[in-house]
């Protein structure tokens, strides 16, 4: 019974790490990792009493890594993005008027043009082949703030230096390795960096074209 009880002892310690290891080995040979460039386009508004309501085109480029399992998976983007966004003139100026250089600029509908580094983490799943639902949050900090008609003394002190918003879109990963996608971002933060009591929260539109590296 002893010697029994020791042989069975090795037989596990030998096979239950071969088991361990070919389990593991089976998980990663169905492994797909993805690592890609892309650009686009992002359609941008703000809502808020002082803002132009219609969306507005910039550009978006930048780098995605994806690891998925089957029919699920993760990825991570990194990328830049522009958005243009058209003030709505005395409204404006009503509310921002400690801002501006001159109060003769209090009618015109000025234009900023606001420069992000967009990082979102997204759950991804798959509806039907090719085709990936992507969902998640995404972090975008201000890199500069371009005020196209010199109206404001420091356009980049309206706005704030990050914001949450949530994703959902699609992703369909089409064969040499290129991918085509659309999604819906919905801002969770105020971005009025201002004491003024008007909220500006960013909707945004975007398609993209990448190319899988790997």
């Amino acid at each position: 019974m002893f010697i029994m009880k020791r042989l069975t002892i090795i037989l596990a310690c030998i096979l239950l790490p071969s088991l361990l290891f070919a389990q593991t080995a089976a998980t990663l040979s169905t492994t797909k990792i993805d690592l890609g460039l892309k650009l686009g386009v992002n359609l941008d508004k703000l809502s808020g009493n002082s803002w132009d309501n219609g969306y507005k085109a910039g550009f978006l480029g930048g780098a995605y890594l994806g690891v998925r399992v089957s029919k699920i998976g993760v990825q991570v983007e990194a990328f830049y993005s522009q958005s243009n966004y058209t003030v709505s003139g005395h409204n404006f100026y009503d509310l921002y008027s400690g801002f501006y250089k001159n109060a003769a600029d209090s009618a015109k509908k000025g234009s900023f043009k606001v420069s992000y580094m967009n990082i979102p983490v997204l759950l991804e799943i798959k509806l039907m082949p090719y085709v990936w639902l992507q969902l998640g949050p995404q972090y975008s900090a201000l890199m500069s703030v371009s005020d196209g008609d010199n109206m404001l003394n420091d356009a980049k002190k309206v706005f704030k230096t990050g914001t949450i918003s949530g994703v959902v879109g699609v992703d369909i990963k089409l064969p040499f390795h290129l991918d085509v996608g659309a999604r819906y971002i919905l801002g969770f933060s105020d971005i009025n960096n201002t004491n003024a009591s008007d909220s500006w929260n960013n909707r945004s539109l975007q398609v993209h074209l990448g190319y899988r590296i790997l």
